[in-house]
């Protein structure tokens, strides 16, 4: 009897090859053929479900995101998380910042290759399009959640749920750019970002001035 394919956990082998080409090389010179060896498997294996490198780009982004997703929820299901602020809102923020920032070889490299889709879909109308539709996604569900903390009493009420999260999630991509490229380390990024979080409670946390001046 012919042995069954799992279509699904194919399409996984192939993220994850795409992901570690990412991590230790990017993405400019990786070539199907590229995936395909990393992956263990024949060019016309990968051929046979990706049909070109955007598309196959296109799948690895949407991995990503779920399993961002999966890592996201489990942080703020673990206990640790919950004692780390007595807001269920911004421990939610403060535990998508660290899955979203790479600050481990892991999520540098998934950092990178969403970086490089993002490169390629800049005068490419349908990755642009594709691109767009998970940035407003995000952006809303994160406005969403700042509103709710409004509602609830943890944030401030004058603040743009908008506009906040549109700051949060540039905030973001810019340490995540200067962590890639070695301009600040993981301590003082995860600072900052508590730093943003603390401004945006309805009782602000008292900042020392020694910690000010320990994270330029």
């Amino acid at each position: 009897m012919p042995k069954k394919v799992d279509h699904d956990e194919r399409r996984r082998c192939i993220a994850e090859a795409v992901l570690r080409i990412a991590g230790r090389d990017g993405l400019d010179g990786a070539r199907l053929r590229d995936v395909a060896v990393e992956a263990g498997m024949s060019l016309g294996s990968v051929q046979h479900y990706f049909a070109s490198k955007d598309e196959m780009l296109r799948y690895v982004v949407h991995y990503l995101g779920e399993h961002v997703t999966e890592r996201i929820m489990a942080g703020v299901r673990a206990p640790a998380s919950a004692s780390a602020s007595a807001s269920p809102v911004l421990s939610f923020l403060l535990s998508m910042a660290s899955e979203m920032l790479p600050l481990d070889a892991r999520r540098r490299a998934e950092l990178r290759a969403g970086q490089a889709f993002t490169a390629r879909a800049v005068g490419a109308p349908e990755l642009m399009e594709y691109l767009g539709e998970g940035d407003r996604w995000l952006r809303e569900r994160v406005a969403e959640l700042i509103a709710q903390g409004q509602r609830d009493g943890e944030l401030r009420a004058g603040l743009d749920p908008r506009l906040e999260s549109v700051v949060l999630l540039a905030m973001l991509d810019g340490l995540g750019s200067e962590l890639l490229v070695g301009l600040r380390d993981p301590e003082g990024a995860l600072a900052a970002v508590r730093y943003h979080l603390d401004r945006l409670t309805a009782r602000p946390a008292a900042m020392t001035t020694s910690q000010h001046s320990s994270h330029p």
